[in-house]
């Protein structure tokens, strides 16, 4: 059976992000440089780029199956649509779905399987709920159906972490040591969250 997986932020061919973000790519001397400001100095190089490309596409490549189903949750390149285009070509999955991120221009729209805003998807009879924006209320989110999100880097997982009861999860790549999260790892990660979801439900009935 063919496995699903999400992950989101890619930014591939976005050199600003890799120091923005202190991704595990750069030089040595440009980590030297981002130490000192990640907002401003030189440029990140065509070489540094193309590693971080490579890496995040690699990635991918070496979990998700030709016939699996990916869900990028938005952003998935900086450049033109012949860009995105050979981007998507490196991707050996067939299916790949976008969300749509604060940087994926509408061009990009015919080099996915479908492409969406936000909405609400069913893995093996799990109702999950995508937006590249974290979300804390959503379509069914009262009764147990999982929200998954990008755009902020990590920034939330402490916040999640000490929300238990919140069926959510930053599958971007800068969250999850810059690998795809597939609908087993997230039931794994989810087991015990929903288990003080419904502890939860179950209190407001008593």
């Amino acid at each position: 059976m063919s496995e699903t997986w999400f992950t989101a932020d890619l930014h591939l061919g976005h050199g600003n992000i890799i120091k923005y973000c202190q991704r595990p790519y750069l030089s040595d001397d440009e980590k030297v440089s981002a130490g000192e400001s990640t907002r401003s100095g030189p440029r990140v190089s065509r070489e540094t780029i193309d590693r971080h490309d490579a890496a995040l596409i690699d990635a991918i490549n070496e979990r998700v199956a030709p016939d699996d189903v990916l869900w990028i949750l938005g952003d998935f390149c900086l450049g033109t649509v012949e860009e995105a285009a050979a981007y998507r070509e490196r991707i050996a999955c067939r299916e790949v779905n976008l969300v749509r991120g604060n940087h994926d221009a509408p061009g990009f729209d015919g080099l996915f399987s479908n492409v969406i805003d936000q909405g609400m998807i069913k893995v093996q009879g799990k109702k999950i709920w995508l937006n590249h924006y974290p979300m804390r209320s959503w379509d069914k989110a009262f009764h147990g159906a999982w929200h998954l999100y990008g755009h902020v880097h990590g920034r939330l997982q402490e916040e999640d972490a000490k929300n238990q009861k919140h069926l959510v999860r930053d599958v971007g790549v800068d969250a999850c040591e810059y690998v795809p999260v597939s609908f087993a790892d997230l039931e794994k990660y989810m087991a015990p969250r929903e288990e003080v979801f419904w502890e939860w439900r179950r209190g407001l009935n008593s």
